[in-house]
């Protein structure tokens, strides 16, 4: 979706303090553009899509400032389908990446569920997408406590978090480090003066830059609504404040118990793959209370009725080395 939409116009629309936001995000996208090309010539940035208010937000910015990217959506097998119905309807430009296998084949492999402490569903989905190349992502530190600590520009593999100043800081002294037996790892890359440097990102890396990443949720909405004046996904008019994979292991028991009922296909899914998981992929030794796939339920157990669950049911399971049993939720689809 492109905006009809100068950027003297956008400023005009804008309240005084979204304009001051707007315009650091704009210099910042502008600067950076040099290094975005340097690892990718013909697409910039790789822009990370989700359909939700942020990501929106962070392709119209992108618009605005006027720097090359290209937008690319990861689809992860449990996305709302009316957030891929959105973007198919008002963002055709926007690559969808299908995954290779869903998510539920993954788990059974790995004998294991995404949980809060062990969320691979991340890492085997989006955090290797735009690998080599500069991503523009549209997390910010109102989000959490844990993105308020985050900065606007990073390598994913955590070797550097800052500014772009700092960034540029962080690379020079990389480069006056002496050369010992292989030459440094990365991607030769031609500075602003034309010379001839060692990128700082290599193999599955990133540089990953989040240019709305000190805007609040009322920013953004006023950007969209107000600025840009944009369509958004109708699951925000239902009451979500935030989109993203259903059932999401960051989501609250009760998040879950409500996307499941909306979509019984997800619901149906997991079960398929726990009781793969219980027949072959879990041992009777390790299905302790320690194991992700009894912690996950029985976290769901602790705030709701089982009959939520289709009944009850009782499995064998180790405690403490003695042979117990433990109510645990009919898996009935």
């Amino acid at each position: 979706m492109k905006i009809d939409l100068s950027l003297e116009q956008a400023y005009a629309r804008a309240s005084e303090g979204l304009r001051q936001k707007m315009e650091y995000s704009i210099t910042l996208l502008q600067k950076a553009e040099r290094l975005a090309l340097a690892y990718d010539r013909r697409g910039g940035y790789f822009l990370a899509f989700s359909g939700g208010k942020d990501s929106q937000a962070l392709l119209h910015i992108a618009q605005l400032a006027g720097v090359q990217y290209t937008g690319h959506m990861n689809l992860t097998s449990v996305d709302p389908p009316e957030v891929i119905r959105f973007v198919k309807q008002n963002y055709p430009e926007v690559e969808l990446t299908k995954p290779k296998a869903s998510i539920y084949h993954i788990a059974v492999e790995k004998n294991l569920l995404p949980t809060q402490r062990v969320r691979w569903c991340c890492n085997e989905y989006k955090e290797n997408a735009g690998a080599g190349k500069v991503t523009l992502i549209g997390i910010r530190h109102q989000e959490s406590t844990r993105r308020s600590k985050r900065h606007e520009v990073e390598i994913s593999s955590y070797k550097f978090s800052g500014t772009l100043e700092g960034f540029e800081k962080y690379r020079e002294e990389k480069l006056k480090q002496p050369k010992r037996g292989r030459p440094p790892k990365g991607v030769n890359i031609t500075n602003a003066t034309g010379e001839r440097t060692i990128g700082c990102i290599s193999g599955k890396e990133s540089l990953l830059i989040s240019p709305i990443i000190h805007w609040t949720a009322s920013d953004v909405w006023e950007f969209l609504n107000k600025v840009c004046q944009v369509p958004h996904c109708s699951l925000y008019d239902e009451g979500y404040s935030r989109i993203g994979c259903i059932c999401c292991p960051m989501s609250s028991p009760r998040q879950k118990i409500k996307e499941m009922k909306r979509w019984p296909h997800v619901k149906r899914g997991w079960i398929k793959a726990i009781i793969e998981i219980r027949r072959g992929g879990v041992s009777q030794r390790t299905l302790t209370n320690r194991n992700p796939v009894v912690r996950y339920w029985s976290r769901l157990e602790t705030h709701y009725n089982r009959k939520d669950w289709g009944g009850t049911s009782r499995i064998p399971i180790r405690n403490g080395g003695s042979a117990g049993f433990r109510i645990a939720p009919r898996l009935s689809a």
